[in-house]
């Protein structure tokens, strides 16, 4: 029988060294996405999508000016902590920091990975492969505090690092999504449901 609590943790996700956070988190006004499976259509609500901000004043200004960001920048918020909840098939996020503490990490339809509020269903379960093992992320097997994953949806759809050009990143998930990299650096190991902090 496995030992959920041993392979449970808490970590913070990073893409290329920049901390993740909901896009509400990082910005003001109203975060619109165009959708990542095919860029067409109306603009989607993207306020509560995983991702980062990564770009000097020139940049936002360029992604203003042409368009491509509808929003402002919001106060620096601080890195979005995660308890990664092992499961007989994989993982379930649930968020432990920020403005959507208790909330867990959902797909949806239109390609995003958004914190959303746990009612009906459970948070997405998630299968992690460990880059440089191609293997199962093994947490008995990550030695000191940082591993490089790949996330993949239960129905096998990959999560990929979709640009928000030119000011940084969101996490979409979708069949046909690039599979990315993501940097996770783990908090504290054999983390258990009690332990909220």
């Amino acid at each position: 029988m496995t030992d959920h609590k041993k392979q449970s943790f808490t970590a913070v996700l990073q893409i290329a060294g920049c901390p993740l956070n909901t896009l509400d988190s990082l910005c003001t006004g109203p975060v619109i996405l165009s959708n990542p499976i095919d860029g067409f259509g109306p603009g989607i609500d993207g306020s509560r999508a995983i991702g980062m901000l990564d770009c000097s004043d020139e940049d936002w200004q360029l992604g203003k000016d042409i368009g491509l960001i509808t929003f402002d920048r919001g106060a620096v918020a601080l890195s979005l902590l995660l308890y990664f909840r092992h499961f007989d098939d994989g993982y379930r996020l649930y968020l432990r920091s920020g403005k959507h503490l208790g909330e867990g990490v959902f797909t949806h339809a239109n390609g995003l990975v958004t914190a959303q509020p746990i009612e009906a269903k459970d948070p997405s379960l998630w299968k992690m492969v460990d880059v440089r093992t191609s293997q199962p992320f093994d947490l008995t097997r990550c030695e000191g505090t940082a591993c490089e994953i790949r996330l993949t949806s239960a129905d096998g759809h990959p999560v990929e690092v979709h640009n928000l050009y030119p000011v940084g990143a969101f996490l979409a998930c979708y069949p046909a999504a690039q599979q990315g990299d993501l940097s996770l650096v783990i908090q504290q190991r054999e983390v258990d449901w009690l332990n909220a902090n």
